[in-house]
């Protein structure tokens, strides 16, 4: 049975949709949203992981895209954090290293940004790259975990 809940962040409002006790989604809305009691069990970790106090590698998700997206997706969630690399190395881990620009695009629909972090990909020459949330909150979640980011916009 899917439930969802909506939950106020240093990000502003994050909804969350979970599949049982399968994280599906992680979006940012604009308003708090009625809600569904969701277990703590299951909320406390992703809660946590969005507050940036836990890893979300032990957060099962159900993903629901190509073979390829769930392949990026996966390989996301090996990059641990105060770590970045770039879109050409996740098209590695991805397993095919011509698909730079498809992981690039699997990380604008990564469906539960943050817990699947995206936010730690980034250009070749160190420079953000993009972030659907804004740059503003992948700089932030960058400097969060400890990396330096430049004023225009690249990992120092």
């Amino acid at each position: 049975m899917t439930q969802k809940t909506v939950i106020e962040t240093e990000f502003g409002y994050v909804k969350l949709i979970f599949d049982g006790a399968e994280l599906l989604s992680v979006t940012k809305v604009a308003a708090k949203e009625p809600s569904d009691a969701i277990d703590s069990s299951i909320l406390g970790p992703v809660t946590d992981c969005i507050a940036g106090k836990r890893d979300g590698r032990e957060i099962p998700i159900q993903f629901n895209g190509s073979v390829f997206q769930v392949s990026a997706w996966n390989a996301i969630r090996s990059v641990k954090a105060g770590e970045v690399i770039s879109y050409a190395e996740l098209a590695r881990r991805a397993g095919n290293i011509r698909a730079t620009r498809a992981v690039a695009a699997a990380c604008g629909k990564n469906p539960c940004a943050i817990v699947v972090p995206c936010h730690r990909i980034i250009r070749r020459d160190n420079g953000l790259g993009g972030f659907f949330w804004g740059l503003d909150v992948k700089r932030a979640l960058l400097k969060r975990e400890g990396l330096g980011v430049s004023e225009d916009c690249r990992i120092v």
